[in-house]
């Protein structure tokens, strides 16, 4: 089931196939950067990414 967490104003999301104990990383992705936290600690850091930088992350994955 994909839940949402709300940090500082911005919405993260899981992925659809995260366990009972949310272990995975929630992603907000905006107009110009995307963000990616750990959902079993959400107060933590956030990984920052550019939106070309994330756009090409997601892009080397789906040719893996």
């Amino acid at each position: 089931m994909r839940k949402r967490l709300v940090r500082d104003g911005r919405v993260y999301f899981t992925s659809s196939a995260s366990n009972t104990a949310s272990a995975c990383v929630g992603v907000s992705v905006e107009v110009t950067r995307a963000g990616v936290l750990d959902t079993k600690n959400p107060g933590g850091d956030v990984l920052e990414f550019g939106r070309a930088a994330f756009t090409a992350f997601l892009g080397s994955l789906r040719s893996s």
